[in-house]
Order: structure tokens, then C-alpha cells, then sequence
């Protein structure tokens, strides 16, 4: 299938309405737009019934795409994370000519808009709520590793996992030509060894992949109470991966919340056992991934030039030697 591309802002907004309607059965009282994210379009809608946020992908957009992301929703949702609830899917047959879903709308504030708008207290409330939240979402169980919630890609081993990824991120990197190939392979030496050193005893869980600030919600302008937004990344893996994202996008650019996500999150799920080895090894994994994305599938320079910054620093952790550039 081959889907029409995105308009440069949304499609016309009566497609939305009668996709709404087709999906739910329900009439629109009030339909508008969300200014657009990274990873889809969306429009926030009102029926009688409540109101709902109907969504279509932009980097993933078919249909096995959003199919991912609701099982990983609706699972994160039966196990006690705050997350909307997706009442509706449609194909790309509809109005839209595109996979969509229709999700519950859940009153509150994105993490990075609400952070600015609180005061030392409150951060530190919604640091601990994260914390929690994170918490409750890696103390669901998976049944097999897999690279989503469907159960598209599984492994029958953590080693095997980080492996596979590994390796498509080479061959993804060499196509690319956005890193030196010394670089590149040094690398994957050091990860490839590192791998096969991780503990044997490591379980699946729900991981989110994406734990930054605008996907975290504070509820209804009360930071003592945290949800999690868009599980298009999210994938059953160890979770000490989601503290990558974490400490790259949150505890580094706002250290403040550091200690309170701790606290919140150790107070539910203690930090497991070779923790900072673990986290070492998806850092490098993490880092890597950044060349063949943000050298390819979407180029931005600038990133490219902090993940640069970011891989030669682990690289100097690690010991290589060799060029950095």
C-alpha cells in the first residue's frame, strides 16, 4: 500500500469529521487540529459523549504501524499506566485514505509545557510522578522480547535481541555513510562484546522507547499526577532502556528532576542489578542509531552533530581509539 503524502498542514478537517463518525458512529459537535507533532497529525474532537483525539502517522504510517502502537496502549492502559484509550481504528480505506485511530482525550498538560509553568515544589511532585508512572509501566511482563507489542519481530533471547538490532544498525549506518566506517566498526566490536556480557536473567517488559518530556502528561494542571503519551517506539525489552532517552532529554537538560524521578520510581521498582552496565550498552546501541535516522530517513544536521558529540564521549568511556569524527 502506498499512502498519499502528508499536506504540508493538515488535510481538509471534513475528512477528519467524517472519518470520526464513520469510526465511532458518533456526530462532531466541535472538530479542530493539533498543531502538528513529530510523529503524527491530529485533531482533537467533541461529541456528546466526551471528548476524543482522532490520529494519523507521519513517520509510521500504515496500518501495521498504528496496529503496534494501540496493542502498546492498550496494554500499558490495562496495567495501570495513564494513557488514553483507543476506542476506534480505521484502515486506510476511510475519508483520510490513511490508518487512523480514535483515542480517549485526557485532561492535562505536556510534560515540557508544563515544566516551565512550575514552581521548585511542583517540579519536584512531577518528577516523583514520572518516576511512577515509569515505574508502573516496566512492571508489566512481556512474553518473548520483541521489537513492538504485537508480536511482530520476537527473540528468544535478551543477547539475541540486542544483537539483531545491532546489526541492522550497521548495515543501516554502512548505507548511510553518515558515520566513518573505523568509527562504526570499533564501535560494534565494543557493543558486540558488551552484549554478550549482559546478564542472562534479564526479563521482558513493556518499555516505552520515547520518555521525554512532551510524550509525559501532568493531569489536570496537578503535578503530583503523571500519564504517558505515544507508544509508536514502544516494545518489550529490558526497561533500564527507557532511562537512555531519560537521561538525555530530561535529567540532562533539567537536572532538577533527577532525584525526584528516582525517588518516585525506586519507591515502586528498584533499580536492577548492573544497572549502569546495562545502561552503557543502549546508550551505545541508542547512539548509533542516530547516523542512518538523522543522516538518512530524516537529516538533520544539527542532531547528527550532538550524537556525534554524544558517541565520541562513549567512545572515550569505552576506551576506543582511533578518530572521532
Amino acid at each position: 500500500m502506498t499512502l498519499p503524502a502528508l499536506a504540508a498542514d493538515h488535510p481538509p478537517i471534513e475528512l477528519a469529521r467524517v472519518a470520526f463518525t464513520q469510526l465511532t458512529g458518533e456526530h462532531v459537535e466541535r472538530i479542530a487540529p493539533l498543531s502538528r507533532g513529530w510523529g503524527h497529525l491530529s485533531w482533537t474532537v467533541r461529541t456528546a459523549s466526551g471528548r476524543y483525539l482522532i490520529k494519523t502517522g507521519i513517520r509510521r504510517p500504515h496500518q501495521c504501524d498504528l496496529f503496534r502502537q494501540v496493542a502498546a496502549q492498550q496494554i500499558a492502559a490495562a496495567g495501570g499506566v495513564t494513557t488514553p484509550l483507543v476506542v476506534a481504528v480505521g484502515d486506510g480505506g476511510g475519508p483520510l485514505q490513511r490508518p487512523c485511530y480514535v483515542q480517549t482525550w485526557i485532561q492535562g498538560t505536556d510534560g515540557s509545557t508544563a515544566l516551565a509553568r512550575l514552581d521548585t515544589e511542583g517540579t519536584s511532585q512531577f518528577g516523583r510522578a514520572l518516576g511512577q508512572a515509569l515505574a508502573a509501566l516496566h512492571r508489566i511482563p512481556g512474553p518473548r522480547f520483541a521489537e513492538d507489542c504485537a508480536g511482530t519481530v520476537t527473540y528468544p533471547s535478551w543477547q539475541a535481541a540486542c544483537t539483531a538490532r545491532l546489526q541492522r544498525l550497521v548495515t543501516a549506518t554502512e548505507n548511510a555513510k553518515a558515520l566513518p566506517a573505523p568509527i562504526l566498526y570499533a564501535v560494534a566490536d565494543r557493543l558486540t562484546a558488551l552484549i554478550d556480557g549482559l546478564n542472562g536473567d534479564i526479563t521482558p517488559r513493556l518499555t516505552h522507547r520515547d520518555a521525554y518530556l512532551p510524550n509525559t502528561l501532568l493531569l489536570k494542571d496537578s503535578p503530583d499526577a503523571a500519564g504517558l503519551l505515544d507508544w509508536e517506539a514502544a516494545a518489550f525489552y529490558d526497561p533500564v532502556w527507557d532511562f537512555v532517552k531519560l537521561g538525555m532529554w530530561v535529567f540532562d537538560t533539567h537536572p532538577q528532576l533527577r532525584g525526584a524521578f528516582l525517588a518516585g520510581y525506586t519507591a515502586h521498582a528498584a533499580l536492577p542489578d548492573g544497572f549502569e552496565e546495562r545502561l552503557t550498552v543502549y546508550q551505545g546501541i541508542e547512539y548509533l542509531a542516530a547516523f542512518p535516522y538523522f543522516g538518512a530517513a530524516w537529516p538533520d544536521e544539527a542532531m547528527l552533530d550532538g550524537f556525534r558529540k554524544l558517541l565520541a564521549d562513549w567512545m572515550d568511556r569505552h576506551h576506543l581509539a582511533g578518530a572521532r569524527s
